[in-house]
């Protein structure tokens, strides 16, 4: 497995991987039944100034997705997060890892607050969004989760560029 931020061309890898997930897991990622129209629409709206997508490889094949989109241009910035996992690759640690690196990516980009919304049967996001010590709110439709961040640090800097060094080390080291 490879986790690495996905580069502005690697959009066809996206649309291919959220085209991949079954209506369950469509339903999860965007909170609505979501069509293959609706996920090419999505897809080509996404801005690269606006979005940083960090991605799981397994066997040159992304498999799980987190997006960090930034909401606005208000001091402090706040951003919000988004996060697929193909089924045959949940439950071995990929959505955890995608949010712990995002949000590290978060910090280090002066984000104060991480915002998501989520449907109240998903009970791994939420499982997740309590793991990062999330805010939890819950209504009958839906759920919203708030994480304040610290501000950046030497560690996280430092955590940032070994996780870009070791994608990249293992990128040239996949056959």
């Amino acid at each position: 497995m490879i986790v690495r931020r996905l580069l502005p061309w690697e959009g066809a890898a996206l649309r291919a991987h959220l085209l991949r997930l079954g209506p369950d897991e469509r339903l999860m990622r965007f909170c609505i039944p979501a069509s293959d129209r609706l996920i090419h629409a999505y897809c080509d709206r996404v801005d690269p100034l606006r979005t940083i997508a960090l991605g799981c490889f397994v066997d040159g094949t992304l498999r799980g997705v987190a997006e960090l989109i930034q909401l606005s241009g208000d001091w402090p910035m706040s951003a919000e997060l988004a996060l697929s996992v193909e089924r045959p690759f949940q439950d071995r640690g990929i959505g955890g890892d995608l949010m712990d690196k995002t949000l590290t990516i978060a910090r280090n980009r002066l984000i104060r607050t991480v915002c998501t919304v989520f449907l109240p049967e998903n009970e791994k996001m939420r499982h997740l969004l309590r793991r990062s010590g999330a805010t939890l709110a819950a209504y009958p439709a839906s759920g919203e989760a708030e994480i304040a961040l610290a501000w950046s640090s030497p560690g996280s800097l430092l955590e940032e560029m070994a996780m870009n060094g070791a994608a990249v080390i293992a990128a040239v080291l996949e056959p």
